[in-house]
């Protein structure tokens, strides 16, 4: 559905929308995204029960014997433990009493350990500009500023990015944004247009500016270098020097020129298509050195070091080319993460601020981007279908563009009345024959063809899970995701898992059975693969790590769904994938960016098949 459906990622939207199901007396529901839904049924295993305004319920009847035995009752579905999901600090979170001192992570992202010590385990993370109150100061292990404990249980770590303020909120000048778990995705998203774009962790003066172009003019005419002697064509001119001879003469050769339109090209989409592959850049990791922790002076956060540019270099073929001398190196307040952005790259970002006649995204990671270097992305979205507690088999999608929707006629005709699009979910009765022709019923007793659908196939629990246990089973084949609790479904939807690759880099996401060891409102992922380059996507929603870095996350830059084409990932729409993230187990405490699971409170179980 319209969405408006890079832990360097193992991995990788426009929709209608949502419909719910029409049912009759006692037939279950759904709500399926990008498409019309048809009627449900009833599970036929559901008894009638006498209706209690019924003055007579049980008086006889020539179709009921007197003596006739009552229905027997239907068993109760199990029930998980009222503790299941959530997580169990050694020590339990502290009565609010206790809780006096303003509190603030001031770092990208602040620890949550179990106990205070830092050899304890990790229990999840803040991410910069959550506020809350905690308690007072507890000495302990790897942290000389003293350990405060959470609302939610375990402790954040003075040192190491937890502002604590005992009369007053810490300040923060330009906070980033707040994140949003209500909709679809956390943030907006912006597409990077121009290479070499800085990124910086506060608004740069004119100074600093004006430094950083000289900088980036290398960087790109290095970078043009490289794509040049890639392709076998004489390099570029150095900053400042003439063009080569077979440019002035019209020959081909590549330039410094910005590209004529502020939008993707067809190239571009293809190439960042996949932009996700599978090496996680941890987001709960310490903050990347350089990244000051809020309250640092001005002066004192302009004189971090950064690593300078590389020196640009003719190759050896073109001796005769003379490149311009670099800039000395200097200090600028750049982000660490990514400091110097490529075309194609995603960063998430809040409002805008002008200071001094510029105008800047501020990023939900407490990042600077000039807006004229990035613009607004249209995020792309795909619901999935919630199904009701008498869900059954069968159900699954069209996958045709468009499906015709019939209805039997009493000569035994079918008249076409409707249309589906592809990724609609269709709730299905069983199989027929018409006209030596596969078709299938819907629970409102509409006919489609069966080759136009894709359906979903039924799994047995598995083996050591509880009967009330919450699972999900991920089919390679069909590239359709469902959740179930116990035997029961509760939720379908398509997804993409990992394209074919070649056999130096297979993305190909791997079968096995794993439970979910972390979870991430949202995650960078960016790495660089040999078939699709570099790659960068700040803030990935909804991500779920289940082994190594392969991982459950909405996709927000593609609709493809129903098909392999990440590097390996299992994409979601990212309403789909939020549904999934407040589903699965462990279960995010309040505030809190990501959670890990751990002995008390293991993750939900992924079973990923072909």
């Amino acid at each position: 559905m319209a969405g408006t459906a890079m832990v360097a990622g193992a991995c990788d939207r426009k929709g209608e929308a949502s419909s719910t199901v029409r049912t009759e007396a006692g037939a279950r529901k759904a709500t399926a995204g990008d498409g019309a839904v048809l009627a449900g049924r009833t599970s036929a295993a559901e008894p009638i029960l006498p209706d209690p305004a019924d003055p007579e319920p049980l008086a006889p009847s020539e179709d009921r014997p007197v003596d006739e035995a009552p229905p027997p009752e239907v068993p109760a579905p199990p029930v998980a433990p009222p503790d299941y999901g959530v997580i169990k600090p050694t020590e339990p979170a502290p009565d609010p009493s206790l809780l006096t001192l303003h509190g603030l992570a001031g770092y990208e992202v602040v620890a949550v350990h179990d106990r205070p010590d830092g050899e304890s385990a990790r229990l999840g993370y803040l991410r910069l500009g959550t506020r809350m109150f905690v308690g007072e100061r507890q000495d302990g292990p790897g942290c000389p500023k003293g350990w405060h404990a959470l609302p939610q249980g375990g402790y954040a770590c003075a040192s190491k990015g937890l502002v604590v303020d005992a009369k007053r909120e810490p300040p923060m000048p330009n906070p980033p944004p707040p994140v949003r778990t209500d909709t679809p995705l956390p943030y907006d998203y912006a597409y990077v247009k121009r290479w070499n774009s800085p990124m910086w962790w506060r608004v740069p003066t004119p100074q600093e500016v004006t430094a950083s172009e000289t900088i980036r003019a290398e960087r790109e005419h290095q970078r043009l270098v490289d794509e040049a002697r890639a392709k076998g064509l004489p390099p570029p001119a150095a900053p400042g020097k003439p063009a080569p001879k077979a440019a002035q003469r019209g020959e081909a050769t590549t330039t410094g020129s910005e590209p004529a339109s502020d939008k993707p090209t067809d190239g571009d989409a293809a190439a960042n298509d996949d932009v996700l592959s599978k090496l996680p850049s941890v987001d709960d990791d310490a903050p990347p050195k350089g990244t000051p922790p809020t309250g640092d002076a001005p002066e004192q956060a302009a004189a971090r070091p950064t690593a300078p540019a590389a020196k640009p270099t003719a190759p050896a073929a073109e001796p005769a080319v003379a490149l311009a001398e670099p800039a000395p190196p200097i200090n600028l307040p750049l982000k660490s993460e990514n400091a110097w952005l490529e075309r194609g790259f995603f960063i998430s970002v809040g409002g805008k601020l002008t200071e001094q006649g510029r105008t800047w995204w501020q990023t939900a990671r407490g990042g600077f981007v000039d807006t004229a270097h990035a613009y607004k992305h249209d995020a792309k979205d795909l619901e999935g279908a919630l199904l009701s507690a008498e869900a059954s088999f069968p159900f699954g999608y069209v996958m045709v563009d468009t499906t015709k929707v019939f209805e039997m006629q009493p000569d035994g005709k079918l008249k076409a009345v409707g249309d589906l699009e592809r990724r609609a979910f269709v709730d299905l009765e069983e199989e027929v024959e018409i006209g030596g022709k596969a078709y299938m019923t819907t629970t409102d007793g509409h006919v489609l063809r069966k080759a136009d659908l894709r359906l979903a196939d039924p799994q047995p629990v598995p083996g050591g899970l509880q009967p009330w246990e919450r699972w999900v089973d991920v089919s390679l084949d069909k590239q359709i995701l469902v959740a179930y609790e116990g035997e029961r479904p509760v939720f379908t939807t398509l997804v993409s898992t990992g394209k074919k690759g070649t056999a130096d880099e297979p993305f190909v996401t791997p079968t096995g059975r794993w439970r979910i060891r972390s979870k991430h409102i949202s995650t960078t992922m960016d790495g660089n693969t040999a078939s699709d380059g570099n790659y960068s996507i700040q803030d990935v929603p909804w991500t779920m790590f289940f082994e190594g870095s392969y991982a459950l996350h909405g996709a927000f830059w593609h609709l493809g769904f129903g098909r392999p084409r990440s590097h390996g990932c299992v994409n979601l729409g990212p309403s789909a994938a939020r549904w999934l993230f407040y589903w699965t187990t462990p279960f995010l405490p309040e505030g809190w960016h990501g959670v890990h699971a751990h002995a008390g409170s293991p993750g939900t179980t992924v079973v990923v098949r072909e």
